[in-house]
């Protein structure tokens, strides 16, 4: 088999191959070379190329052959790990002997490793008979993700076929030759979306809708799926990616922004906090504001637990700091059929195994009552005064499965056949869905009427900020307040108003650490060693001094707490 690949890479795609440039190390950048180490620390036997614009690491880790991808700043763009045909999943198979029967190998077999991507598989299954390689990734559980094909002539067809038989008449002859073959290092023509097209494809009142909402944007692509309605525009606003997707006749649904995970405020993380209050890393986050107003923060966070693994939890939250819902890694939704007589004994078992682990991770799990949240005891106190609580769990449901993982609540009424009622529950503890015979109970969302804000808190706000230039976004707050967000590049501050216009307070995140004032880095540095400081606010009110509120972090025991300290650095006991 291994003659079989050295034949195919000589004949592939002949006409449109091209060479990467072998570099010196002398001649990688500094910050490539740091960044390089910091990442892969084991790598061994490394030559470096470059490809394009970009540096690419060939290595040996582990015994497999690896190439990393950077940026000629050293940022990290990808790491592709080379895989046997052996261990890949069998989904992979079955897609593959499904869609292309009559296919002779798979080649350039990679796991990929890629930056604001889920790890995938990269398989290219060669198919002479149809003139075709099929270039197709798979998600990490083998479940087919996209492709894309590409054409071959009929001569190199033919090739291919030709030295395939050969190859394998001269292995079941059993002979052998010591000649050493000589392959070139091939690159592999860069990945083009199917659904890229160009400007004037665009229909003119997509075009005006772009230029209304994203003046002075750079960088810009389309993209149209055939089958769907919506175009979509990714380009560069005021420095942040974004992704807006507007309907064919023009009317503008959405836009995603990437927004600098240091800059989230900590509204966000004070929610967050309290739903992983275990640690976690916030690794990405996205500003969405949508037509139908129910805009959304987006905040991608790798758990303590999960850092060795790398997976990532995207927690979605409204503009209030509450929690909408959590999305979880994506899961294996179907069970395949292992037992697949061409398929490796030892290969059907792991997938028994991953499979079983799934069921496990992913199941509703039982809890007690005093685990709920605190807001599903008043609500039951408040709408079903003599009821009890039956039984507790938490997971997903297929009566609210959009809202992801909730508390699920089934409570009666004490004594024999008496009426019960089934309530679901945010992280929270806000009433989502009810199911009740004998009474049916909407969300508090529902039956608030929805919030304008008022025209003295906004001339409030510029009368006490009269020079701020970046932009400042409003949130409803808690007990009828507004809350104005506002970034520069030392603070996030959180301006607090009530409906007359009156300021409440500001709260001042210090982003950079030697920032924070020396007394309270050297107060914690000396008395709490074991701690680690992970944000510091400034709080000023009206007729009160300001001071400092700092957020630590006990490594030993895993907890959270909070202490603090005037505006002179001194401890508030």
């Amino acid at each position: 088999m291994k003659n079989n690949i050295i034949i195919l890479l000589c004949f592939i795609c002949i006409p449109q191959l091209f060479y990467a440039q072998v570099i010196k190390k002398k001649e990688l950048p500094k910050e490539v070379a740091n960044q390089f180490k910091i990442k892969n620390p084991k790598a061994k036997s490394i030559t470096w190329e470059k490809e394009d614009e970009n540096f690419v690491a060939l290595f040996k880790e582990n015994r497999n052959d690896v190439k990393s991808y950077f940026t000629t700043s050293g940022k990290w763009i990808k790491t592709m790990y080379s895989v046997d045909k052996e261990d890949l999943p069998t989904n992979v198979f079955n897609h593959v002997k499904k869609n292309y029967p009559n296919y002779t190998d798979l080649n350039e077999i990679y796991f990929v490793k890629q930056n604001n991507e889920r790890d995938h598989y990269f398989v290219d299954v060669l198919v002479p008979s149809e003139k075709l390689i099929a270039s197709i990734k798979f998600n990490v559980t083998g479940r087919f993700v996209s492709e894309t094909t590409k054409e071959i002539t009929e001569e190199t067809a033919e090739k291919i076929i030709n030295k395939s038989m050969d190859a394998d008449d001269k292995e079941d002859d059993g002979k052998k030759t010591d000649k050493k073959r000589k392959t070139r290092r091939i690159k592999k023509t860069p990945y083009v979306d199917p659904h890229l097209i160009t400007e004037d494809k665009v229909p003119a009142s997509v075009i005006k809708t772009s230029k209304r909402r994203f003046i002075n944007a750079t960088e810009t692509k389309w993209y149209f799926n055939p089958e769907d309605t919506i175009y979509e525009v990714n380009c560069v606003l005021r420095g942040e990616k974004t992704k807006g997707f507007i309907g064919k006749s023009g009317f503008w649904i959405n836009t995603i922004s990437e927004m600098d995970p240091k800059r989230v405020t900590s509204t966000y993380l004070r929610t967050i906090n309290e739903f992983y209050p275990e640690g976690y890393t916030v690794k990405s986050a996205w500003r969405e504001v949508r037509a139908d107003k129910q805009d959304q923060f987006i905040i991608e966070i790798i758990e303590d637990a999960n850092k060795r693994t790398g997976e990532s939890v995207n927690v979605h939250l409204d503009k209030r700091g509450r929690i909408v819902k959590i999305v979880e890694p994506e899961r294996k939704e179907e069970t395949e059929d292992l037992a697949n007589k061409t398929v490796d004994k030892s290969e059907a078992k792991l997938e028994k195994e991953f499979a079983k682990d799934m069921k496990m991770k992913y199941e509703s799990k039982s809890i007690t009552e005093s685990e709920l949240p605190p807001g599903v005891g008043n609500w039951i106190l408040r709408e079903y005064p003599e009821y009890f609580v039956k039984k507790a769990e938490y997971g997903e449901y297929p009566e609210i499965y959009s809202k992801g993982s909730v508390y699920k609540v089934l409570i009666e009424r004490p004594g024999v056949n008496q009426p019960y009622a089934t309530g679901f529950f945010t992280h929270n503890g806000d009433l989502l869905h009810v199911i009740d015979d004998f009474k049916q109970e909407e969300p508090e969302e529902v039956k608030k009427e929805k919030r304008v804000i008022t025209n003295e808190v906004l001339q409030a706000f510029k009368k006490q900020n009269p020079k701020l230039e970046n932009e400042v976004i409003w949130q409803e707050g808690e007990d009828d307040t507004w809350v104005a967000l506002y970034q520069d590049k030392e603070f996030d501050k959180e301006f607090v108003y009530n409906e007359q216009g009156e300021w409440i307070e500001t709260r001042s995140t210090i982003q950079k650490e030697n920032k924070i004032p020396s007394s309270i880095r050297n107060y914690i540095a000396r008395k709490l060693p074991s701690k680690k400081l992970e944000s510091c606010v400034m709080i000023n009110k009206p007729d009160q001094k300001p001071y400092y509120t700092v957020r630590l972090y006990d490594k030993k025991l895993k907890i959270t707490n909070e202490l603090d300290f005037t505006h002179t650095g001194k401890l508030i006991e």
